[in-house]
């Protein structure tokens, strides 16, 4: 969206979106403010988009006596996953470690207080939290997991659909960093494995706490329409924007079509072998209309409505990660950071070297000043 809206190939449709009272009625202003490009829209959504969180089987975590209330703090994770590898390999053989993908990471970031991507201060400046000293521990915290076989190796080489299976079979993992949706997705694989609640019971958790009082979770990248700046019907396209922001639009787009994916029976929607099928999701498991009642799609995976409800708690920040208002080469910012992020965990360099490695290393590149 911001390449193309400063390429001039979109259409603004600020004064739509700010006059729209379907958009008054139905999207949160705070969602809207997300997607904002020099103070103007030119795009507007497709569904609620979720965030990752810390995932954690607790069925395992049960047996060897871990509240998992009392995971507050970056040592008290290190514990738990201390305590549940030595039980693991001394009852069942096995080394359940945590399994992170190398950018899942923000539920320990912010325990500092800090946000992943490239942001502005207030003289307009970019800079980029993560390589700021204050990430310091959290960069030696993974690095220690990592020494001690409590990360999975493969969190560097390894494909997510591989994270995945590892977790919901409880093969290797007790604990992985993945969408709120994937909580009851775990869930939904195990119960169809006929390994769900005995084996496999995974809940979804924020993360840390940071200075502040907040967890600091990030979401994900909104999924956005937009019009093209050329289009030869705009206001009717617009018309269509506006129906995917209304309850009637996010049943369209999460259980599909009344007679073919569901029938309402008795004032409940009962789903077909195709709209089983289609697993609620045509576009917007999640709407984002504030007037949708997820409750109506029926029964959901469990654990699902926990994990999302994490997101509207009063302690918990979600924000999408920074974009410095679309200047971030963000293919660029990731092979940095992942560079030396990795270097780091694997023990090939120190944390202050590493941080300092790739904050010269963003400047050279212009990613930060």
């Amino acid at each position: 969206m911001y390449s193309l809206a400063k390429q001039g190939a979109l259409t603004d449709i600020t004064d739509w979106i700010s006059n729209s009272a379907v958009y008054k009625e139905n999207v949160d202003r705070a969602e809207l403010e997300k997607i904002k490009y020099n103070d103007k829209y030119y795009a507007a959504f497709n569904k609620l988009e979720v965030y990752p969180l810390v995932n954690v089987n607790k069925v395992i975590t049960d047996k060897v006596g871990i509240n998992l209330d009392n995971l507050n703090s970056l040592d008290a994770y290190y514990q738990m996953l201390k305590k549940v590898k030595s039980y693991m390999e001394n009852t069942v053989g096995r080394k359940p470690v945590y399994m992170p993908d190398i950018w899942d990471m923000q539920p320990w970031f912010s325990s500092v207080g800090l946000r992943r991507g490239v942001f502005l201060d207030a003289s307009g400046k970019k800079y980029a939290p993560y390589v700021d000293m204050k990430a310091k521990p959290v960069w030696e915290w993974l690095t220690k997991l990592y020494k001690e076989g409590l990360m999975d190796p493969a969190s560097f080489t390894g494909k997510t659909g591989d994270m995945r299976s590892k977790m919901w079979q409880s093969q290797d993992i007790v604990m992985d960093s993945d969408w709120a949706a994937w909580t009851g997705l775990y869930n939904n694989n195990a119960m169809s494995a006929g390994t769900y609640p005995d084996k496999v019971n995974v809940v979804g958790l924020p993360g840390l706490k940071g200075p502040s009082g907040k967890y600091y979770i990030e979401q994900g990248g909104a999924s956005l329409w937009a019009i093209p700046s050329n289009a030869k019907n705009p206001k009717e396209a617009f018309k269509i924007i506006e129906y995917m922001a209304t309850a009637e639009g996010g049943l369209l787009l999460s259980a599909g079509i009344e007679g073919n994916d569901y029938n309402v029976v008795n004032g409940k929607v009962e789903y077909t072998d195709l709209g089983k099928k289609h697993a609620k999701d045509h576009g917007a498991p999640f709407p984002i209309s504030t007037k949708f009642d997820l409750g109506k799609l029926g029964t959901m995976n469990p654990g699902t409505l926990e994990s999302v409800a994490i997101g509207k708690r009063a302690d918990v920040e979600v924000a999408p990660m920074g974009y410095a208002n679309g200047e971030l080469d963000t293919r660029k910012y990731y092979d940095i950071m992942s560079k030396w992020m990795s270097d780091c965990i694997m023990g090939k360099t120190d944390a202050t070297t590493a941080i300092k490695g790739a904050e010269k290393e963003l400047r050279a590149n212009k990613i930060i000043d």
